[in-house]
């Protein structure tokens, strides 16, 4: 890769368009034609409200669509509940008891392990394959649940996890190395990613619950259907970022396609491979509160039963939740580096040596465990033991201090979001939903046409024609709109902060923290205070959705800077480059694949945060989605999920084309 990089850098310039052809120019002429037409197609009424002249119309739109999911709905159950069901169901059954029991199991055992056992295991494992520092950190951790008097939540949420992430990663891996390997497998899963990401998880509790049931089974179901498409996207990356030309030389030597795969390709992308891991984890973990909504138990139903009765208790097992993240995170992590067969060589001694810890860690967990047993250790830690209540009490101190009017903290808070809405929100609500239906679709269409081409363009047109037939326009561009001025938000944080951690060890040190803390603290939680903070209505759910989305944009920004081939940076700074201009024409321009992708996963955490926001009053799709499930209205809230998903697919076709128009300059 990095040969390559340095070659296109130094005998392929990159072209440059006049200015007059510019995207931006184009994008900027589409624009002021769409807002002359919004000028031209609102009207008010006789109470002096602005409306819409031209709304999308009505013998365009399906009205029979909601009922016929609905009696979709009815079947499903019907079927499920038949005493002799079909094959399909009864597989769904059989899933469904397999992960039951894998579950069940992982939590008896850690539990008959008792907690000194447990706590001396994990720490032996993790110092034995990741090093003191891995080892610290689990330590660390299971201390916190002692503390926290949360200790059997705390592993009934890891034992749902490592069953999980693992069958996660047993599906995401593979399907990841055969996309990297295959464009046409690639093109093949990507609609089914982008479905099982940017539908909202509140939309597909009840098809889950209707398939599987409720309980641990469909926990961790609902779990893999967010977690499977970052193993996907981030090992397909990788293996694509191998360099070609290491590729051929391996070709050459004679060496087979599996033997390319599993000496060149697999250890090179070996970094890549361990963000997908780690990302993996956070995104599962971010979906502990909703699978506690069907049965999941542990940490995330503390969280979701905490919201209405002690919100100082839904922190607290969020921070809990988080304390999990950081912990599987850092050991993994180093656990791969000290494995890492790119840095470390090892000869027969080597191997012995290391056979010989494994053996030595292996029956110091043993006598631990036997020695904990012997001497009547409990299953779980004491609770009359930990420091809960007193954490309670300094949680609901602080709450009470957020919650107070007048603080400074709220007379900034406040019009920093009146701002957001006045400035921002507002503005692009009234262009969106007022504007002539026809011209919106027209615009955006020559939006995606002039930025990505004309398939991209096609897709967007279609996108917005599905969601104007399901009955959903309206609320679509509501919440496109907030889509818009979130990922806006997120993209330029998260970039900005992501070229700074690119430069700064220190920085990415600092920030590392706040990713994990961001990604896996469960949006139910961080949306408390900003309720209150920011109490118009849109506003913490926009916040909810910039805070999730920046930190997988910060992540892959910096990734991808780090991973530019070196040579390239040598050769600029050889020609006087400047550290900005090597950031600007040097880096940024190599890293484009990394960058686009973390814009891709920006929208998709914005949308997967929407149903959050319409919790609290975003309104819109989130809302619609919300109201269906709360009332049982079925129809409705798998047409708004559509809508979403339909919105989601069109600007991640946007963005996709976009990259792929980068490379195609620098090729």
């Amino acid at each position: 890769m990095a040969s390559v990089a340095a070659d296109t850098v130094s005998t392929r310039p990159l072209s440059h368009r006049p200015w007059w052809r510019g995207r931006l120019v184009g994008v900027g002429v589409v624009v002021a034609l769409m807002v002359a037409s919004y000028r031209l197609g609102v009207t008010t009424d006789a109470n002096g409200v602005a409306v819409a002249r031209f709304p999308w119309p009505e013998e365009l739109v399906w009205n029979a669509f909601p009922g016929h999911l609905d009696a979709f709905q009815t079947w499903l159950l019907d079927q499920r509940n038949a005493e002799d069901p079909s094959i399909v169901f009864a597989l769904f059954n059989g899933f469904a008891t397999l992960v039951d029991s894998l579950v069940s199991w992982l939590d008896r055992f850690l539990l008959w392990l008792t907690w000194v056992g447990t706590a001396a295991t994990a720490t032996l494992v993790a110092l034995r394959f990741g090093g003191v520092r891995a080892a610290a950190w689990v330590a660390g951790a299971l201390a916190a649940f002692a503390l926290m008097g949360l200790w059997e939540e705390s592993m009934q949420t890891v034992a749902l996890m490592l069953a999980a992430v693992a069958l996660s990663l047993a599906v995401g891996i593979p399907v990841g190395i055969a996309a990297g390997l295959s464009t046409r497998v690639q093109r093949a899963v990507t609609p089914v990613l982008d479905t099982m990401q940017i539908v909202p998880a509140f939309a597909y509790l009840m098809p889950v619950v209707i398939l599987f049931s409720v309980g641990p089974g469909a926990a961790v179901v609902a779990t893999m259907i967010y977690a499977i498409p970052p193993a996907v996207r981030i090992t397909a990356l990788g293996i694509r970022s191998v360099a070609p030309n290491t590729v051929e030389a391996a070709t050459s030597l004679g060496a087979t396609r599996p033997q390319i795969l599993a000496k060149v390709q697999l250890p090179l992308a070996r970094r890549m491979l361990m963000l997908g891991v780690n990302q993996t984890i956070l995104f599962a973990l971010s979906m502990v509160v909703i699978a506690g909504l069907i049965g999941g138990g542990g940490l995330g139903d503390l969280v979701t039963s905490g919201l209405y009765s002690s919100p100082a208790m839904a922190i607290l097992a969020g921070a809990a939740i988080v304390i999990v993240a950081m912990a599987l995170d850092r050991a993994t992590e180093a656990t791969a580096s000290r494995t890492d067969p790119t840095r470390r060589h090892l000869d027969d001694s080597a191997r012995r040596t290391l056979r010989f810890l494994t053996v030595g860690a292996a029956a110091a967990a043993a006598a631990s465990v036997a020695l904990a047993k012997e001497l009547g250790a409990p299953a779980a830690y004491p609770e009359g033991r930990s420091a809960q209540e007193w954490l309670l009490a300094r949680i609901q101190s602080a709450l009470d201090y957020v919650q107070d009017p007048a603080r400074f903290l709220f007379a900034v808070t406040e019009p920093l979001g009146n701002a957001i809405l006045v400035h921002l929100v507002q503005p692009l609500q009234s262009f969106l939903i007022l504007g002539p239906w026809f011209t919106t679709l027209a615009g955006v269409t020559a939006i995606a046409l002039v930025v990505s081409g004309v398939r991209p363009a096609l897709t967007t047109l279609a996108m917005f024609v599905a969601i104007g037939v399901v009955g959903m326009w309206e609320p679509a561009m509501d919440t496109f709109s907030q889509v818009l001025v979130a990922t806006g938000i997120a993209v330029a944080i998260g970039i900005a902060l992501g070229i700074a951690a690119s430069e700064s060890a220190l920085v990415s040190r600092a920030l590392r923290p706040v990713n994990d803390v961001l990604q896996t603290l469960p949006q139910l939680v961080y949306i408390i205070p900003f309720v209150y903070l920011m109490p118009v209505s849109i506003v913490p759910g926009i916040v909810a959705g910039v805070l999730y989305a920046f930190p997988v944009v910060v992540r892959l920004v910096e990734r991808g800077l780090r991973d530019v081939a070196p040579e390239a940076v040598e050769a600029a700074s050889a020609f006087g480059a400047s550290r900005t201009q090597l950031i600007a024409k040097v880096k940024v321009p190599l890293a484009g694949d990394a960058i686009m992708l973390g814009i891709n996963q920006g929208i998709i955490m914005v949308l997967a945060v929407v149903v959050i926001g319409g919790l609290v009053g975003s309104g819109g799709l989130g809302y619609l989605v919300t109201e269906g499930l709360v009332r049982g209205q079925f129809g409705q809230g798998v047409a708004a999920s559509l809508a979403i998903l339909a919105l989601g697919i069109a600007l991640d076709r946007v963005t996709q084309a976009t990259r792929q128009a980068g490379k195609e300059v620098l090729a």
